[in-house]
């Protein structure tokens, strides 16, 4: 028995009281008030505690159920959106697709599609006064999804002879022999930032992979240019600087209907890419980083990741790479792949040089303190504490002076952002960062160049 059944009320109270604790539009502040002034303290939560006890909906709940039951609503974008049903006194028909449910939203299922078919139900009872004035439950259902544009190639993209174009294509020049020279030795570096190949932007893939074969005939032109002028170049270096692919969800909203090539087409695309460049530029050191595009963070139960970050284009490629080419004439003769790290380290020329791809960096004003915390753990862990940083993910130039360090942010190759253009009036020019690592420069790097026409 409660504390409300136990209260020493004349039977005209205890009637009263109890035609209010069954009447939805009495709150639980006027029963509390109302049997307190009678001489029995009571409080409003003891008030609240019984009436969860008993068959009562408060009026303004019901009649907020009842009136929402028409309230369907729709968030539309240019790329997709999301909806809701509303209150529903009726289960919908799991058996069949959602045509009909995007047709009552006005959406054309030939345009339309909900997202992985997966739609979110919810379900629950209801108490709900009838026409004679009883009480009865029913059950009620409310049905979410998020709904997308249906991806389409663009008009005339033909894939096959896209990839066959690739694999047969060789780079106009070649290296030459190295010649000897007076200067101190250097390490040529190029830095392949933020491809993101499948991305619609600035053309499309095809755009982008004809820049990438034009940078690879500049990065061989540049080498051959800075030994005509006596630099030392001992070795070169290839940096994957991360996001060689777009990926295909989960960075940001449009990436689902803006790609032009899905999960595995992208890979076989980057590594034919990439065969080309080592197979032209002959490096002597291929270097990777883990990045953002290239997470392959599966998820469990609700959202939680249940991987770790060497689960990464950036290692998985890194890896294919050097099982394909490793003890190939030609190929490269030192290969630094991550297994989960977020910064790799190497030695150029006597410079130990530090690469990330950023995306781990927390904001441009917490940059230098992210910089000087990881060259001490690198100190610590490695025994060396890098003279040189060399970042991508934020798609254009910056070369900053931090005083114990550099750092050289690259440049990208992919077609642009049309969100950051339209949110900020800004862009960044495509283009191929390449520059000398070693001691044979007091600063760490010389001759630094940016290769691509731009476009």
């Amino acid at each position: 028995m409660s504390k409300i059944d136990e209260l020493p009320l004349s039977p005209s109270q205890r009637e009263e009281l109890t035609k209010d604790l069954h009447d939805g539009s009495v709150a639980h502040s006027a029963v509390a008030a109302k049997v307190t002034q009678w001489g029995w303290p009571l409080s409003e939560k003891s008030v609240r505690r019984y009436r969860r006890q008993i068959d009562f909906v408060p009026q303004e709940r019901e009649q907020a159920v009842e009136s929402s039951r028409d309230q369907a609503s729709i968030i539309v974008r240019p790329d997709g959106g999301s909806f809701s049903t509303g209150v529903l006194d009726r289960p919908l028909d799991l058996s069949t697709d959602w045509n009909e449910v995007l047709r009552g939203f006005g959406l054309d299922p030939e345009i339309f599609e909900v997202v992985n078919d997966t739609v979110a139900m919810s379900k629950w009872q209801q108490s709900r006064r009838v026409d004679n004035g009883d009480r009865d439950i029913v059950w009620l259902y409310s049905y979410r999804a998020n709904f997308r544009r249906k991806i389409e190639m663009p008009e005339g993209f033909d894939l096959d002879a896209l990839q066959k174009r690739v694999q047969k294509w060789t780079p106009s020049i070649r290296r030459r022999r190295a010649e000897p020279s007076p200067q101190p030795p250097s390490t040529f570096v190029v830095c392949w930032a933020d491809w993101q190949i499948a991305k619609s932007a600035g053309g499309g893939v095809a755009a982008t992979v004809d820049r990438i074969h034009e940078s690879f005939e500049m990065t061989i032109a540049r080498i051959d240019e800075l030994r005509k002028i006596g630099r030392n170049i001992e070795k070169v270096a290839i940096f994957n600087m991360g996001d060689p692919l777009e990926g295909c969800d989960g960075n940001y909203s449009s990436q689902l209907f803006s790609i032009e090539l899905n999960q595995r087409e992208q890979l076989n695309l980057v590594l034919d890419l990439w065969a080309n460049g080592v197979m032209s530029i002959q490096p002597d050191l291929f270097a990777s980083v883990l990045c953002n595009h290239g997470e392959w963070t599966r998820r469990g139960p609700g959202t939680r990741p249940v991987t770790t970050d060497s689960d990464n284009v950036g290692g998985y490629l890194g890896d294919t790479l050097q099982r394909v080419f490793d003890d190939r004439a030609g190929a490269p003769t030192e290969w630094s792949i991550p297994h989960d790290e977020m910064v790799t380290m190497v030695n150029l020329s006597g410079l130990d040089v530090a690469i990330t791809h950023g995306h781990k960096i927390p904001s441009p004003a917490k940059e230098v303190e992210w910089l000087k915390g990881q060259s001490i753990r690198l100190l610590r862990e490695q025994g060396a504490e890098p003279r040189l940083w060399v970042t991508a993910h934020k798609h254009h130039l910056n070369v900053t002076d931090f005083g114990p360090w550099w750092r050289l942010q690259c440049p990208s190759l992919d077609g642009g952002s049309k969100w950051y253009t339209d949110s900020s009036g800004n862009w960044s020019t495509p283009g191929t960062m390449t520059f000398l690592a070693g001691l044979h420069d007091p600063r760490g790097w010389s001759d630094l160049a940016v290769l691509g026409s731009g476009v």
